[in-house]
């Protein structure tokens, strides 16, 4: 199983998200095989899946245990926060995984994690982002190296096993005889995810008549070729211009108000992501870049309770 590691040396040290699945388990087992000896497994129960969930942190324990690395685990009652942040479960569980990796990070000093997320979860990936509405950065998937900023805290997460296909991850398990947790719950296809991966991308194979997942992915990839371009022009317009204040704030330079549209929309995008803002969606985007152009009242709503607010030739992020 070919891993992506050329930034990724044996000698650090690293964390490692383990859920148990089978996708996390050959993640795991495949770094310990190539020399990672210091590695510290992360596990997050989620408390969705009764006495599962708590069985599923004891064998990702006792895997832990058995290949001599440290063991880390932090239960959260992730139906309960969704419900009070009034957020979906899916969203929720990911925000509540970075934050234990950022205490993790925190405790161990160690910003780099790997993840086990493989091109079958690209493909999937890159249609919710189609049907919800998105950019070049959007199509463009998930990175095999991503900066991402909860709190005061940069992770830097891995992915090494972006390129492989699930049947390459199956018959890595079927060769080793590696045992794992099956969760039930990837059967119920009310989770955006699984109704995707278990009836959309299916039926869209069949109405094509052909698997569609090879498609999705070189989208993604000359998506990502596009996006890395338009980025470099927006750094450097950022750059050349000094339009990041010392407080932090967007200046609305003429260069900038002048700029071509796709140019205005990179450039803050690139912004809010530097600012640690998440699920930057199109909308949000189309909606800032009219406070630039002032077609758009002088603030509007950003994820986790934030407003993007425009005064005085600048834009800067508040609390609500």
């Amino acid at each position: 199983m070919q891993l992506y590691l050329d930034s990724s040396p044996p000698s650090q040290r690293y964390l490692i998200g383990v859920s148990g699945g089978r996708d996390s388990v050959a993640l795991l087992h495949a770094l310990h095989a190539q020399g990672f000896q210091k590695l510290i497994v992360c596990h997050v129960n989620h408390k969705l899946r009764g006495k599962a969930s708590t069985q599923d942190a004891a064998f990702v324990k006792k895997l832990a245990t058995r290949l001599g690395y440290p063991f880390e685990n932090s239960a959260v009652d992730v139906a309960k926060r969704a419900k009070t942040d009034k957020q979906s479960i899916e969203t929720c569980a990911r925000i509540v995984r970075h934050e234990v990796f950022a205490t993790m990070a925190r405790k161990h000093r160690c910003p780099r994690i790997f993840l086990a997320h493989h091109a079958e979860d690209q493909a999937e990936t890159v249609l919710m982002r189609i049907l919800r509405g998105t950019g070049l950065a959007g199509l463009a998937g998930m990175k095999p190296e991503t900066e991402v900023t909860v709190g005061k805290t940069k992770l830097v997460l891995l992915r090494p096993m972006l390129a492989l296909r699930r049947a390459e991850v199956d018959a890595y398990i079927a060769e080793h005889s590696l045992k794992f947790r099956e969760d039930e719950s990837n059967a119920d296809s009310t989770p955006t995810r699984n109704l995707l991966r278990n009836d959309l991308l299916p039926m869209l194979s069949t109405a094509l008549g052909r698997e569609v997942t090879a498609p999705l992915l070189r989208l993604s990839a000359t998506a990502k070729r596009e996006d890395d371009f338009v980025r470099l022009v927006a750094v450097g317009l950022i750059e050349d211009e000094a339009l990041i204040q010392e407080d932090g704030s967007l200046g609305l330079k003429r260069a900038l108000k002048e700029a071509h549209s796709a140019l205005q929309h990179r450039v803050l995008h690139t912004w809010l992501e530097m600012c640690g803002v998440p699920d930057l969606s199109a909308e949000i985007v189309e909606q800032g870049v009219r406070l630039i152009t002032h077609e758009q009242p002088s603030r509007i709503n950003l994820p986790l309770d934030l407003q993007l607010c425009r005064k005085a030739g600048r834009l800067w992020i508040q609390e609500q």
